[in-house]
Parts: structure tokens; sequence; C-alpha cells
């Protein structure tokens, strides 16, 4: 009989050891122990909310930093190439199990610094079209090692709704810096909607703020509104355009978020995207390959600000306001 308890003893004893090695190796019921590092490069400072609903949605996931997840960020990075692809492989270098690009020039130099490899990339934020070409050409059907969150394709009916709310719009002012790359596939874009709608466009090239906020002020009594579309060079600044137009009795609509005095946007929800894009993450952390992973859109949401409207001595028609998903009043 001692000789059956002493061999039950040895069995437990191995069977214990077991336990706690399988339990180092997986963490217990989450599966996290192991420590996941996530690097991120943004390219614009309004994308913040994206980063944050992107942090936010991975605690929900079970991701504690400091404990299972650690993040490696360098801050917003400028717009420069050389620069972007210096940071991005300065990230690669910490051995990083996924790279997140947040917003378009951040995605397209991703692409390219990680282009024949299977670093794991996750875009945020993004327009699929820039720069003449596409940064992922089958949204179903990722193939190579990206996947992500895109901006829907909502440029065309933000334009529509500006014309709605302004009855009578006839001349448009859009400014944009020839230089901004994730201006350049909205151009057309917008261009095309103007001419279906039989509005005229009034593009300028501008390259600062000041000199975008000079034009506003001195834009012809002829023209009905004002476009935005991201760029790099006026994005951060917005507010300043903002109480240009609102000095000017102008306003002004956006087809992506910009700052809350903007009479009208239409375009999603930077910080729920995010957290669109921490479901993404969760599941390549825990193996699947990006390739199987379709790109996903974001929603998008319809924000007038009658306080602005207000300002601006604009009556917004109960039969719009209804129709919308936000109201700043």
């Amino acid at each position: 009989m001692s000789s059956t308890i002493k061999f039950a003893k040895k069995v437990c004893i191995v069977l214990g050891v077991i336990f706690c090695l399988v339990s180092a190796v997986f963490g217990g019921d989450q599966g996290m122990a192991k420590m996941s590092t996530i690097g991120i490069a943004m390219d614009i400072e309004s994308f913040a909310p994206n980063l944050e609903g992107f942090k936010t949605g991975m605690a929900e996931l079970g991701y504690v930093e400091g404990k299972n997840i650690r993040y490696i960020y360098y801050g917003v990075v400028e717009d420069d190439d050389k620069i972007f692809d210096a940071v991005m492989k300065k990230l690669i270098s910490k051995d990083v199990d996924i790279l997140v690009a947040i917003g378009s020039h951040s995605a397209l130099r991703a692409k390219e610094v990680t282009r024949g490899t299977a670093m794991p990339v996750l875009i945020s934020g993004f327009s699929n079209d820039i720069a003449g070409g596409r940064i992922v050409e089958n949204l179903n059907h990722p193939e190579g090692n990206m996947t992500g969150v895109r901006m829907a394709d909502n440029m065309p009916k933000a334009f529509e709704w500006l014309v709605k709310v302004v009855p009578g719009t006839k001349k448009i002012y859009l400014p944009y810096n020839p230089v901004d790359e994730v201006s350049a596939p909205f151009l057309p874009i917008v261009n095309k909607a103007a001419d279906h709608l039989g509005i005229e466009l009034v593009f300028q090239k501008i390259h600062s703020v000041e000199e975008t906020v000079a034009a506003i002020e001195t834009l012809p009594k002829n023209i009905n509104a004002i476009f935005r579309i991201p760029s790099v060079t006026l994005d951060a600044r917005n507010s300043e355009l903002s109480r240009a137009a609102i000095n000017r009795g102008l306003p002004m609509a956006a087809g992506f978020p910009m700052d809350e005095a903007v009479l009208l946007t239409f375009g999603p929800d930077l910080f729920n995207s995010g957290k669109q894009a921490a479901r993404l993450a969760n599941q390549i952390l825990h193996g699947i390959k990006p390739a199987d992973l379709p790109v996903e859109a974001t929603e998008i949401f319809l924000t007038i600000n009658l306080k602005t409207a207000e300002k601006i001595g604009l009556h917004i028609p109960d039969n719009i306001l209804l129709q919308a998903n936000k109201i700043i009043r």
C-alpha cells in the first residue's frame, strides 16, 4: 500500500510541474501572459482619437499595458518619406509583433518598408487610394502582410450634404497643399461630385495655415462655402480656419473629423474606428495572418453644429437635422 501511495505522490508532483509549465507558457485562461509588443506610427495629430480608441479597444479585450502588452510610439512623424521609413525601421528593430500605421501616409510607407517581409502590418484611418495607386489591392483578400480599417468612400456624400444645407450654393472654395500626399486622392473625387451637382469648385494651392487663413479672409463674395479634405498641413490647426470662416459668415464642411466649430462633418468616428482596429490586432496576436482578415470600412456619421449655424446666420431645416447622428447645440 505504501508503494502505491508513493507512486501516486510522484504522479501528483509530475502533474503539478506540467500544470505550472503550461500556465507559464499560456498565461492561464486568457492565454495572453506573453508580452506582446505593438509599434505605432501616425502621420497627423488629428488622428489622436484613433490611437486612443485603439488602446481602449485593446484594454477591453484583456490587454493590460505593462503586463501583457507594450506600445512603442515616437509621436507624430513628419511628412517626409525618409523620416517615416527610418521611424518604421526603428520600430521593427524592436521586435514588434505588429506594426500599426495610422493615417494614409503611414499606411503607404508601412507598405514600402515591409514589402517582401512577413511583418504583420495593421493600417487604420487610411484612404485606400493614394498617390495614384492602391495601398491594398484586394480589400476582401488583402494577401501579403497588411490589413486594417479604411476610411469609407464618404467624400462625395459629404459634399452633397453641404449643398443641401446651404441652398443656392454655386461656388465652393477648397484649399489644398499639392505636396500633401493624403490630399491628392480626394481632389478628383470631390471635383467629380461638384460636376455632378453643377457646383463650381474653386481650388487654391496653399502651403501653410497662415496662408489659408489669409485666403479665407479675402475670398470673393460669390464664394458660398468652404469644403475641407484631409491635409497634413492644415488638419491639426483647422480651428483657425473655422474661426476665419465664421468671421466671414461662410459655412465650412468636411468629409473627415476636424474641430467642433466646423458647421457640418460627414465622416468616421476616429475613436470607434481605433477600437475596430483593435479587434483585428487581437486576431493577429492570436495567430491569424493579416492576409486572412478582410479590410474593414469605418462607420460614417453626420454631425451638424447649430452654434456655428447661428453665428453665420444659417437656418438648417428640421428634416435635415433629423438625419444627423450628432447635433452640437
